[in-house]
Order: C-alpha cells, then sequence, then structure tokens
C-alpha cells in the first residue's frame, strides 16, 4: 500500500479540532488548557480522561488510555495509521498526496473510489427515483404503511429500484460508469445484465464513516423472491462487517454509552423516528465478531431488542456471548406480546421505553430461557448448570442461584454445585491510579516538563545519557522526546509514541510545575546516577587507589548536588 505523503499527514492533524473530535464519543467539560470527561475506553462514573486540545492528546488516569488524534481514530474506529489519515481527511476535508507507488496500486486505490462513489450515485439515484416516480408509489405506501414519514425515509437515503434493470445502467453510464464496474460494485443481476435490486424497496448499508458498501432491498407486493435481497460479497462488501445505521446513530450511542441493536432496516428507522436516536440493526439476529468490534468501540453496553422467538435462537446466544466476551455488557429487551420493535414503538413509544427500562441481564435472560425451555427437572438442572458454572462470581450470580434453588427445590448441595465449575475470579485492579516509586516519578515529570518547557527541556535533556534512567525503555522515551522537541521525527514515529506522550501531557497538567521544578527534576536525575555509581562501588571490598578517589568524588558531587536541590526555588 503507499504511503500517504509526510505533508499530507501533518495538513491533516493541523485540520483536527481535538475537542470536536473526542466530543463525538464522550461529553468534554472544561477550558482552557485541559478538558475532561467520561473516559470512552472503559466504563466510569467519575470523569477521569483529559483532553488537551492545543497538543491534541488525550490521557485516562483510570484505564491508561492515551494518544493524539490519530491513536484515537486507530482505537475508537478500529483502523490502522493510514486508515485513521484518511478517516481524518474525509471528516476534516484535506486532500491527501502519497509517495510514490506502483501502477497498480494506483490503479487498485482509485477503482475502489470510483466504485465507492457509483455506490454513493446509485443510492441518490434510488432515492429520488423513490420520491419522484408514478412507478414508486406501491414503495411509498409501503412505507407509509409501516409509519415512516418522508423525512425519516430521506435522512436515511431509502429508495426504490425501478422494475426496469436498464435503468440503472443508462443513469450510471450517464456519470461516466460503465457496466464492468456496476457488476465489480455487486449492482448487476445475477445474469449480469440490467439492476440486482429492481421492483424493491432499497436500503443503503453504510460503514460507520457513512460510505454505502451495498443495499439491502425488500421485495414488493408480488414481486420477485427472496423477500429481502442484499449486495453480493465482495471487496466492498461484506454484511457481517455492516452494522446498519450505526453512521448515523454514532453520536448518540457514544453520548448514551449504549446502542440498542434491532433486527431490521424498518425497526431502526422507526425507533429513531420516535426519539430513541441509539437504535442500530445487527443485519439478522446474531451478532457477528466485527460487529461487535464497532459496538464496543462506541459503547459499553448494548440492548438486544429481537422479537420474542429470534432472541431465543443459539445464534443469537452466541452473539451475547461475542459481545460479553468483547467486555461489553448485555441487556435483552421484552418486548409485549412477542412484537417487532418497530410496532411498539409506532403505536406507544413510551411503551418502548419502559421495555428498555426493564431490559433483563444476560445472565438473568440465560437462566430465564434455561428454566423455561422445558423438559425435566434434572434437564433443566443441567441447562442452569451450564450457564451459572460460566459465569465469573458476582452478587447477581447468587441471585441467580438462590432463584434456581427455589424454583427446582434444591438441596444445598445441588446449590452448590450450580456453579462448581467456576474458577476462582480474577479481580482487576483497572481504574485505579498506577503507583510510581519516586525515582520512577522523577524520570517521568522531568520529561514531561520538558515537553512543557522546550526551551530548557532541549538542553537538559542533551546533558543526560542512558545512566541517568531506571531503564533502556524509559531512555528511548527521553530521546525520542529530545528529537521530537528539536523536529527530528517522522509521522509515524509520533503516532508509535503519541499515548506515552499524551501520558505525559496529562501528567504535567496534573502535577503542575516550572522551569524551577524542571531544573530541580534534572538535579535529581544527577543524583540518582551519582547513588547508583556509589553503590556500586561500595560494594567492591576491594578497590584500587583510582576508584577510591573516584568515590571520594562522587560522595563530595553527591553533597554537591543535595545542597543545589535543597536550595532550588521550587524548595521555597
Amino acid at each position: 500500500m503507499s504511503k500517504i505523503k509526510r505533508e499530507s499527514v501533518e495538513a491533516v492533524k493541523d485540520a483536527v479540532d481535538m475537542l470536536d473530535l473526542v466530543s463525538g464519543y464522550t461529553q468534554l467539560r472544561g477550558g482552557g488548557a485541559n478538558y475532561s470527561g467520561r473516559c470512552p475506553f472503559h466504563d466510569e462514573r467519575t470523569p477521569s480522561f483529559s483532553v488537551n486540545p492545543l497538543k491534541k492528546v488525550y490521557f485516562c488516569f483510570g484505564c491508561q488510555a492515551s494518544g493524539d488524534e490519530i491513536t484515537f481514530v486507530v482505537e475508537k474506529e478500529g483502523l490502522d495509521f493510514s486508515g485513521a489519515i484518511e478517516w481524518l481527511a474525509d471528516r476534516y476535508n484535506v486532500r491527501l498526496e502519497y509517495e510514490e507507488s506502483s501502477p497498480q496500486e494506483d490503479r487498485r486505490r482509485a477503482e475502489r473510489e470510483r466504485l465507492l462513489r457509483l455506490l454513493d450515485e446509485t443510492a441518490t439515484f434510488y432515492a429520488r427515483f423513490l420520491w419522484e416516480a408514478a412507478e414508486a408509489e406501491q414503495a411509498r405506501a409501503y412505507l407509509d404503511e409501516r409509519g415512516i414519514t418522508r423525512e425519516t425515509a430521506q435522512t436515511y437515503r431509502v429508495g426504490y429500484a425501478p422494475v426496469k434493470g436498464d435503468r440503472l445502467v443508462r443513469a450510471a453510464e450517464g456519470k461516466g460508469f460503465s457496466a464492468q464496474e456496476l457488476a465489480r460494485a455487486g449492482l448487476s443481476a445475477a445474469s449480469g445484465r440490467g439492476d440486482r435490486f429492481r421492483g424493491r424497496t432499497v436500503f443503503p448499508l453504510a460503514d460507520v464513516r457513512g460510505r454505502v458498501r451495498g443495499f439491502g432491498a425488500r421485495q414488493m407486493p408480488g414481486g420477485r423472491p427472496p423477500k429481502y435481497l442484499n449486495s453480493q460479497e465482495g471487496p466492498l462488501f461484506r454484511k457481517s462487517e455492516i452494522v446498519y445505521g450505526l453512521d448515523q446513530a454514532r453520536a448518540d450511542v457514544a453520548r448514551q454509552g449504549s446502542a440498542i441493536v434491532v433486527e431490521g432496516y424498518t425497526d431502526v428507522l422507526l425507533l429513531h423516528q420516535v426519539g430513541i436516536s441509539n437504535a442500530v440493526a445487527s443485519m439478522g439476529t446474531a451478532l457477528t465478531d466485527q460487529q461487535v468490534k464497532q459496538l464496543r468501540q462506541s459503547c459499553s453496553t448494548v440492548f438486544l431488542a429481537f422479537d420474542a422467538d429470534a432472541a431465543g435462537e443459539e445464534a443469537s446466544i452466541r452473539g451475547m456471548e461475542l459481545a460479553q466476551a468483547a467486555g461489553l455488557t448485555v441487556r435483552v429487551v421484552t418486548l409485549p406480546d412477542g412484537r417487532d420493535p418497530a410496532d411498539v414503538a409506532l403505536a406507544d413509544p413510551e411503551q418502548m421505553r419502559r421495555a428498555l427500562d426493564g431490559a433483563e441481564t444476560y445472565l438473568s435472560y440465560r437462566v430465564r430461557r434455561a428454566l423455561e425451555t422445558g423438559g425435566t427437572r434434572d434437564e433443566r438442572y443441567q441447562r442452569v448448570r451450564g450457564v451459572l458454572a460460566a459465569a465469573p462470581a458476582s452478587l447477581e450470580r447468587d441471585e441467580q442461584v438462590r432463584l434456581v434453588s427455589d424454583r427446582l427445590g434444591l438441596t444445598p448441595d445441588l446449590a452448590v454445585a450450580l456453579v462448581s465449575r467456576q474458577a476462582p475470579a480474577v479481580v482487576s485492579a483497572g481504574g485505579g491510579r498506577v503507583r510510581r516509586s519516586p525515582r520512577d516519578r522523577d524520570e517521568a515529570l522531568f520529561l514531561a516538563l520538558c515537553l512543557e518547557f522546550p526551551n530548557v527541556g532541549s538542553d537538559l535533556l542533551g546533558a543526560l545519557d542512558v545512566a541517568h534512567f531506571q531503564s533502556a525503555s524509559r531512555w528511548e522515551a527521553a530521546t525520542y522526546v529530545r528529537r521530537a522537541l528539536a523536529g527530528q521525527t517522522t509521522p509515524e514515529e509520533a503516532h508509535t509514541w503519541a499515548p506515552r506522550m499524551a501520558e505525559l501531557t496529562a501528567l504535567a497538567a496534573r502535577e503542575g510545575g516550572s522551569e524551577a521544578v524542571l531544573q530541580e527534576l534534572y538535579s535529581k536525575l544527577l543524583l540518582h546516577r551519582t547513588e547508583d555509581e556509589l553503590k556500586a562501588l561500595q560494594e567492591n571490598a576491594d578497590l584500587s587507589l583510582s576508584q577510591q578517589q573516584h568515590l571520594q568524588q562522587l560522595q563530595e558531587l553527591r553533597l554537591t548536588i543535595l545542597e543545589t536541590i535543597r536550595s532550588s526555588p521550587s524548595q521555597e
């Protein structure tokens, strides 16, 4: 893949508004040099996430997530470095230039961009045809019957594909696209000629960046089966990677910390229409690994609002397990009378909200299903045991054990055996602050203040070497800071080091400091090195004359450094 030119990377970084970028995922408060809010990388109640909009870096004092604008997009959108640059370039309207590449790479990139443009043009064509053509009256009636307003349909670019498949071909050719490109974009019929979706209501399927990757189309009454037809799988479209509506709902999902996952397109449209703005669709009943990953980048909780039958399917349960394993909190919404979310939302939005408020936890849902599925008492016991034995120790699990024991009339031994295969829980200290040794703190704050006071920091760093630091990794960081202050780093290096630099920036903001403190910390680094040498010599019982003289010099130097530290203005 061709490398993006350094000038383009810098242009993108200059164009990014850090507060605008991060605020799409969490609410920020404050002003001046630092803003704070709840961390978008882990679930927390007390804000510990810090953003410096001038330096365009972030740091969480809870989970230690850190980096710059590029790192943020890499982590939240699941992209690599180049992908993040392209994502930001799209958002902030920066034209990218690439280093010299092979003709084949240039051709592949150009073809991909043309196909994406073709898909977008096709979505516009279908949407216009829906509202302007007499032929589309049946599709308009279908939307009206479902209760979907024109405003909602236009927001999601709902369209209609003409019965005559050559209309799309002619429209595409009028925009300069070929029949071969229609085929590569997955728009051609199985015969290779005409429109794959002709005579259907069409829903554009976009990625999280809002780029149309394919289409889902619904059969009209009397039309050709199947009821639903998607774009062909290919380089641009993979059904398992699309979370329908996430491009529209992303900001609300991030702000609310949760996503309501439904099955179908109309469920999403009608939930949004009644003000439930964090709804998305899984393109079927089962969440896939790729969909879970996208959701985890935006929120910490998913509400699964499938119909009564679909929620009990094994495929759906596997999707729930994937979400649990990814660290998402899963809650299952039980809909009244087995209706789908669209019908409930349209008939009574408040009833839908009550169903969401009363959503079961994943464990409660699995236990209830295991008890209600039927079978003998022993069969129900074994099913429940399989669920509870796999669950981590928690107050909720204890409550479920008591519930099952009461329902099945278990003896104390059988109740204990419900969780007997559970391995001891591992308790994580995640969320607490990292404890540093005094020396480690001195080194970290020294580098942090070098970034704050670059003129002084550059000179001080130039006088140090690897022996002044406790570890090789800290010396590597010091070397990078020195090169960064001198403007000698590449964009790729800046991206690699961004998390460490963000942590240092947040540390400086949290601890405060001045040039006097920086000078004092420099003296402490000199002191640490001197004491290391003294210790090494003092452990040697048989010193030569020159080593004895050096020992005395080190002892005198140590006293001098201590006096310098004691007389530092920062000590006053």
